[in-house]
């Protein structure tokens, strides 16, 4: 009986028993080539380990598919399957896409604003660990989350791995912040992937899927003690077509081409020359067209053409601007010029750590989020919670685990208000004047505003960028004490109106 696979899911073939000597991750070449109505398109396979080689594919349109394999081993060579492409089920929506130019909905249409957060290495960590982050996803609304393919080294980040992406084991031992060494003999053979280290984290995106959860997974990074961010761009592009082999059939894969890419140049790791070939590849690599980005350390520019070390987004390869910023007002800005949907993917995380951008507090990450949010953009999460000093237990922002905080509760408020509202997804309304620090949104179709006022507390406001000749009955939010009131007067573009002054006040006004 013919195998059938719904839409967006992940047709798999797997071939037992082929070579194993040598080294199959470089010496067998496989790929296999899928046709649907005289469509074709031919992908990598990959080696997974103990004689298997797999190769995987997320079909987009309905009807019945053929499969050709290839390669330099006859036995992996002229393989044929068939399997018939079946509807999406109700919720199943597909992968992530850029929609309008400016904002993201899924493949079927339905609206996604992004409500992100961040927790690095949490593939990595304990079996208890990996679970307890699942389960706190699970209790929230954030629907994408930012995770590395590679280990962490950094402050708070000094165990090592149970399991490394590569066959080895460390040279010399460093601690967690030594990552800025001669890498000529690390103790690796980037020539061999762990295929048990990719199996866990392929795992735990399934797991992120069936829950609704994006994974904007990061390619490079460069807190790196162990020399995988300086392999060089051989092995960077072995490694990234044995990833994209891996994973470009899961629909809920965001690929990152690195955390901090600048910082890499700035420690001798990855130059800033090769980010472009490694767009590019993954780009090419990649049949399903997953949303690319590429992320800032340095301070972003304030326009496009003022820049530092700043990626050029324009870049066709580059399909959203991911940005590491708590300037959030020039959200709407970048997403003017780039014509780009914008996420700030790091805003400052709250926190008590010693370092700036681990001690916001969670009002300020909050507030954040509505002022990124209603100005157009998509928002990330972060926590940064210690105990004590030196502590072990886990630390949000880099091993998941448990939430300590108040924040994300004050943004499943927010991402619920959105949601029952109909702001599939958030149209900014540029304002100026005296009310240039509010920040405003509206559904598509202006029928509903969103005025988000933050720590400031008039009296009495105007809210002359209203349409004018056009009435609004209006419902009083306070961010914080997450509450909702209805709101006594009517709004209008012209009508100074009388407002209770308490801090994290917001408007939600539905055209009558």
């Amino acid at each position: 009986m013919k195998q059938t696979v719904e839409k967006w899911r992940r047709y798999e073939l797997t071939i037992a028993d082929g070579p194993t000597d040598g080294n199959p991750f470089r010496d067998v070449q496989f790929t296999a080539t899928f046709e649907h109505n005289n469509h074709k398109v031919t992908v990598d396979g990959f080696y997974d380990g103990n004689g298997e080689y797999k190769v995987r594919y997320m079909p987009e349109v309905e009807g019945d598919y053929t499969v050709t394999t290839h390669s330099n081993v006859a036995k992996l060579n002229g393989v044929t399957d068939a399997f018939t492409v079946t509807p999406a089920e109700s919720d199943n929506h597909g992968p992530v896409r850029v929609s309008g130019k400016t904002h993201f909905a899924y493949a079927d249409g339905t609206g996604y604003i992004p409500f992100g957060t961040t927790a690095y290495a949490w593939t990595v960590q304990p079996e208890k660990v990996q679970e307890e982050t699942l389960e706190t996803l699970k209790e929230n609304k954030f629907n994408k989350i930012r995770m590395l393919v590679f280990p962490k080294s950094y402050d708070y980040n000094t165990k090592e791995p149970a399991v490394y992406p590569f066959e080895g084991k460390p040279k010399v031992k460093r601690g967690g912040t030594d990552w800025i060494f001669d890498a000529s003999d690390t103790g690796f053979d980037f020539t061999r992937p762990v295929p048990e280290y990719f199996q866990n984290l392929e795992h735990r995106i399934d797991q992120l899927d069936s829950m609704g959860i994006e994974a904007d997974l990061i390619l490079f990074n460069p807190y790196d003690r162990w020399g995988f961010a300086r392999m060089g761009m051989e092995n960077n592009l072995e490694y990234l077509k044995y990833v994209i082999a891996r994973l470009a059939s899961y629909k809920n894969v965001w690929w990152a081409l690195a955390n901090e890419y600048d910082l890499m140049d700035l420690v001798g790791q990855i130059p800033l020359k090769d980010w472009d070939r490694i767009g590019q590849f993954v780009h090419e690599k990649d049949p399903s067209q997953h949303l690319e980005s590429i992320h800032n350390f340095y301070d972003p520019p304030q326009h496009k053409d003022t820049t530092k070390n700043w990626y050029d987004h324009t870049k066709p390869w580059i399909t959203h601007v991911s940005v590491q910023t708590d300037n959030v007002f020039l959200i709407p800005k970048w997403i003017e010029e780039y014509q780009k949907p914008v996420v700030d993917d790091e805003c400052r995380y709250e926190g008590n750590l010693e370092f700036g951008w681990g001690d916001n507090s969670a009002q300020g990450m909050m507030d954040n989020f509505w002022r990124v949010i209603l100005r157009g953009g998509g928002c990330t999460h972060g926590e940064t919670y210690i105990d004590k000093l030196d502590t072990d237990r886990p630390i949000w922002w880099a091993h998941g685990g448990k939430l300590y905080g108040e924040s994300q509760k004050k943004i499943n408020f927010l991402y619920d208000l959105l949601q029952d509202n109909g702001f599939d997804w958030v149209k900014p309304q540029a304002i100026s004047g005296p009310t240039w620090e509010l920040a405003v949104g509206s559904t598509p179709d202006e029928k509903k505003w969103l005025v988000y006022f933050g720590d400031n507390q008039p009296e009495f406001e105007l809210f002359s960028f209203l349409p004018k000749g056009k009435k609004y009955s209006a419902k009083l939010i306070n961010a914080w004490n997450e509450t909702i009131e209805d709101f006594d007067d009517e709004i209008t573009s012209d009508q100074k109106f009388h407002l209770p002054r308490k801090p994290y006040q917001a408007m939600l006004l539905t055209e009558e």
